[in-house]
């Protein structure tokens, strides 16, 4: 299994516990084989993502995941698949990204999870 890592800009990073249930326009895809494939698009893929943080949490991310829908809060984002200090890491552009309403989907069943919502998501080589 891939480690991921969230990446909100100026070295603000976090390391991932897993990254699941990626949606694009409304079909759940695996994010490994989405990686593996090609799947930048001419057309806006728009969706979501579930994101479970671990233990050792930086506190920007925690700052905008608590900024649920807030429109000043939307901005680029990169999910990491790998080592962040390895420039052949696969790089997941989130265009316009923000933490969803829903991002606690159950809290009994994983009270770190939350919802990243896109308008766009691209594979940077």
């Amino acid at each position: 299994m891939t480690t991921y890592h969230l990446d909100l800009g100026n070295g603000r990073t976090e390391a991932l516990d897993g990254v699941t249930k990626l949606t694009i326009i409304n079909n759940e895809l695996d994010i490994d084989a989405f990686l593996d494939s090609e799947p930048n698009a001419p057309v806006p893929l728009w969706g979501n993502v579930l994101i479970s943080r671990g233990d050792n949490r930086h506190e920007a991310t925690t700052a905008w995941v608590e900024e649920v829908e807030n429109t000043d809060t939307h901005q680029d984002v990169v999910l990491i698949a790998g080592d962040p200090a390895n420039p052949t890491s696969r790089r997941v552009r989130l265009t316009d990204a923000w933490a969803s309403a829903s991002y606690h989907l159950d809290e009994d069943d994983d009270p770190d999870a939350f919802l990243i919502s896109f308008t766009d998501i691209t594979v940077e080589k």
